[in-house]
């Protein structure tokens, strides 16, 4: 059905009819629980691919009922007014640590929460009131409060913490502050120095050395990346699938700003033949050579070596791969990085590129759609970056080195980036 659709009656036999498909799939496949009490599962299950298209139907059809019922201007009051205090309550409950006084099975009263987390009574129940609207945390009685299944994620070692108050702790100020940036420095700045993160926090240099200025926030910014990579759709299996590299022999691939490994040990698995260099900072390539992601029987093969990927690349090799890497720079630097490479290049060599590559086509009204349009502005407040369509990557990649030519996109199956192939000519 056409998600654009505004007939009620449609809408609601969508949401009926994937119910169904969703729950007849949980009927045969365990008793796993959907709810809001702490019983309930954290996130839903994985499912097979019609009970993945039924839940998307479900929640896109659901919120189409709700916006078209509640219309464009109390849609328009309601976002805004509950999304800024959202990110307010969030904020309180976990600057405070309230979740974690609240017992796991049982209940409390206001006021003794209230002297374990130190702070106002009243305020206390403002901030939980109103999160509790959205099912974090909820009143048995008018003066007690429990968990729910969404609150307990928030307790002090739990994964959403770190999350959360990475987004309202410290990702608000920037928020704030995005437009002041902008008339400081220009629309559409190219410069790294120049964000969001600058104007609101007064750092001088680029993202990365704001997170490692404070140690409290780089861990939370760290398992923030963790909490994300972790998902199935950024495994770091799919970059077997996205290009066939037993193709390229017993040659060699770098890794360009390749952390600690995790990626050069999935294209040696993937191809027995091939030699696998890890180029990354200094303190990076220490750390990696301290660590054991490098399996015994690989180490001859998948090595490191410390590289400034803006300095002309001195090591030939028949692939450079880049995951994730050219997505933290605006394309000025992104193309200085893949021009970088020049003094290496031979005709054959490949330019291979695991990235996010936006759809070129009409915004859709999606839940995933939202998701990824926000992940993009995260970018801009970050680096001053955004997500690219494939014609914008394949500009950029002319950009930095005119000789290379666009081969592919493949996109392995469950991944949410394709790998795209370019070859000098």
């Amino acid at each position: 059905m056409d998600m654009a659709t505004t007939d009620l009656e449609a809408l609601a036999e969508l949401c009926l009819q994937s119910a169904k498909t969703i729950k007849g799939f949980r009927a045969t496949n365990g008793p796993s629980k959907l709810g809001f009490d702490t019983q309930a599962l954290p996130s839903f299950p994985k499912g097979d691919e019609m009970t993945q298209r039924a839940r998307n139907d479900l929640r896109n059809a659901a919120k189409t009922l709700y916006d078209l019922i509640t219309g464009p201007q109390e849609c328009l009051m309601e976002s805004s007014l509950t999304s800024l205090q959202f990110i307010g309550s969030m904020r309180y409950i976990c600057h405070f640590k309230v979740p974690d006084f609240v017992p796991e099975a049982g209940v409390i009263d206001y006021l003794s929460l209230a002297q374990h987390c130190g702070v106002d009574p009243g305020q206390l129940k403002q901030n939980l009131r109103f999160a509790m609207s959205n099912r974090v945390f909820y009143e048995p009685t008018p003066k007690t409060v429990a968990h729910t299944a969404g609150s307990i994620l928030l307790m002090e070692g739990k994964p959403m913490r770190p999350f959360v108050q990475w987004l309202t702790e410290d990702c608000a100020p920037m928020i704030a502050h995005q437009i002041d940036a902008i008339e400081k420095w220009g629309h559409g700045s190219q410069e790294p120095n120049q964000t969001a993160v600058n104007y609101a926090y007064g750092v001088k240099g680029p993202f990365y050395d704001f997170i490692r200025s404070d140690p409290v926030r780089e861990r939370r910014f760290g398992t923030t990346i963790q909490q994300v990579s972790e998902q199935p759709s950024s495994s770091v299996t799919h970059i077997q699938n996205g290009f066939d590299w037993a193709s390229l022999g017993n040659g060699t691939v770098i890794d360009v700003g390749g952390h600690i490994g995790y990626c050069a040990v999935a294209i040696a698995q993937a191809a027995p033949k091939l030699h696998v260099i890890v180029q990354d900072r200094s303190e990076v390539v220490q750390m990696a050579r301290e660590s054991t992601i490098v399996p015994k029987d690989m180490q001859g093969r998948v090595t490191f070596e410390v590289h400034d990927f803006y300095q002309p690349q001195k090591t030939c090799a028949d692939a450079y791969f880049y995951r994730k890497t050219l997505l933290n720079h605006t394309d000025k630097n992104a193309a200085a990085i893949i021009g970088a490479l020049s003094p290496a290049l031979k005709p054959g060599n490949r330019l291979l590129i695991m990235d996010f590559v936006q759809a070129d086509k009409p915004v859709e009204t999606t839940a995933t759609e939202r998701y990824y349009r926000a992940v993009d502005l995260q970018m801009l407040l970050y680096y001053n970056c955004r997500y690219r369509t494939l014609d914008e990557w394949k500009e950029l990649v002319k950009a930095g080195d005119s000789r290379f030519e666009f081969e592919r996109e493949c996109s392995p199956p469950g991944s949410a980036m394709p790998i795209l192939s370019f070859i000098v000519r």
